[in-house]
């Protein structure tokens, strides 16, 4: 059984499974169109397993196929399709490789595959609980206490389609009207002395013992109680020190640890997120000179010098680097220091609002990252002076310079950019930051880059 914890290998089966997927329903089209499969054709499988294998990664063709709900699995396969489609298609005129393809080809992959992903979603799950259905039926539990925690608990346990949990019921010892259990939840089974043998007597599978740091040694000495049955035996701590949503278990040297703050970006993942910036970085560059060289020399024929504006930001381990953009403000633009700009802002040239508005001012911060002092994707830098006045209001805010700031990231593509007018916008900012690299994994950057070309020309925070 698998309770959240993270894995390789299933990863890369799902992420395969789909590239697999998609590529082979590339070359059966191409195969049977009268041109035949084309090297050029080839040359778009390879890169469509890669992507495809990356970014579709985190959706596992177990799950219960549902569409609508922000989250659900064929919501998220949809949008990510969508999105791998049009980086394929822009990727193929910015090449101005386009012309080269059967159209006819490409136009029935882009629309057949996603019904692929469908068909091959409901056949996996029909196999799996056709074939093996002792890994896939639902596992009996109990819970020990009643707080909260465990109710919280028990509404998730509820609601999961894989691993599925048929919860039978609490343990306590003391009253209901103590304890805040309600009329409508669980029944309470008994006290914490019948945990062992009702669990002995009903085959319970799993136990979990849902108790506040200040009764770890109560709770050891039901775990040891336990020790006498079959179950599987979870510790669930209630404590503010254990948010969910920036705990992560660790192993060091064999020690199990908890982690509250991290750098995901150490060792071979680390090594695999800078290639990525230095490949994307470099090709953008190369391609994209043209249109640095046309950039600059509007900038200096319509307001002269300078070309590029710089600024002092924090950078990883908040050490200071400076990031550069292309200038679009009025050079002696009163109360230009940090004072973000608005729309309308009189600060901004006519050029300069077109090139906000469409993201290219920051097409320089390409160069930040093949230095190595940004990456692509990642938090946002902020002025030097925003950083002061936010760490000492938000918390964990510095957590976010733990890894190198990007170009666009989680909170951009989630809408949260341009001018900060209250603080619950810089916190909702902070707490996307902070999911970013708690759950890092090489598709959710491609996933981002993607929304990010997409959001190019409909932003309407940009200005």
């Amino acid at each position: 059984m698998n309770l959240g914890k993270r894995t390789f290998s299933a990863p890369v089966f799902h992420g395969l499974a789909y590239g697999g997927l998609s590529t082979g329903l590339l070359l059966t089209i191409a195969a049977l169109s009268p041109q035949g499969i084309s090297e050029n054709d080839r040359e778009l499988a390879v890169l469509a397993l890669a992507v495809i294998g990356v970014v579709f990664s985190r959706y596992n063709l177990i799950w219960k196929w549902q569409m609508g709900r922000p989250g659900s699995i064929g919501t998220g396969v949809m949008v990510s399709w969508l999105l791998c489609a049009a980086g394929f298609v822009f990727l193929g005129f910015l090449t101005r490789r386009s012309g080269e393809y059967e159209r006819r080809v490409i136009l029935l992959w882009l629309v057949f595959t996603p019904v692929l992903f469908v068909i091959a979603h409901h056949i996996v799950r029909y196999v799996f609980f056709r074939f093996f259905p002792d890994s896939m039926k639902s596992r009996s539990a109990v819970i020990v206490f009643v707080n909260e925690g465990a109710q919280r608990l028990a509404h998730i346990l509820s609601a999961l389609d894989v691993p599925k949990f048929r919860l039978l019921g609490y343990f306590e010892d003391r009253s209901p009207e103590r304890v805040g259990h309600r009329q409508e939840d669980r029944p309470v089974l008994g006290g914490t002395e019948d945990v062992v043998d009702y669990v002995n007597n009903h085959s319970v599978n799993v136990v979990f013992v849902v108790l506040p740091l200040e009764g770890a040694e109560r709770a050891t000495h039901i775990v040891r109680q336990l020790g006498d049955t079959t179950a599987s035996i979870y510790f669930m701590p209630t404590s503010p020190l254990f948010r969910s949503d920036q705990l992560q278990f660790a192993n060091i040297g064999g020690v199990p640890v908890f982690s509250f703050s991290d750098n995901p970006f150490f060792g071979a993942d680390g090594v695999l997120k800078r290639f990525m910036d230095i490949l994307f970085s470099a090709g953008v560059l190369i391609v994209l000179s043209p249109l640095y060289l046309l950039l600059a020399a509007l900038i200096w024929a319509t307001s002269g010098r300078p070309i590029l504006f710089s600024q002092e930001r924090y950078g990883l381990d908040g050490r200071r680097i400076r990031v550069h953009k292309f200038r679009t403000m009025h050079t002696a633009a009163p109360g230009a220091g940090v004072a973000q700009a608005t729309r309308n802002d009189p600060r901004v040239t006519p050029l300069g609002r077109i090139l906000r508005r469409m993201s290219l001012d920051e097409l320089p911060q390409f160069w930040d990252v093949l230095r190595g002092d940004m990456s692509v994707v990642g938090p946002r830098p902020h002025a030097i002076e925003h950083n002061e006045t936010y760490r000492g209001l938000i918390e964990r805010y510095m957590l976010r310079h733990k890894v190198r700031p990007g170009l666009t990231g989680l909170a951009q593509v989630n809408g949260l950019r341009g001018e900060i007018h209250e603080l619950d916008c810089m916190e909702r900012r902070v707490d996307y930051d902070l999911r970013y690299i708690r759950t890092w994994s090489p598709g959710l950057d491609v996933y981002i880059i993607l929304r990010t070309i997409a959001l190019i020309f409909r932003d309407r925070a940009a200005y």
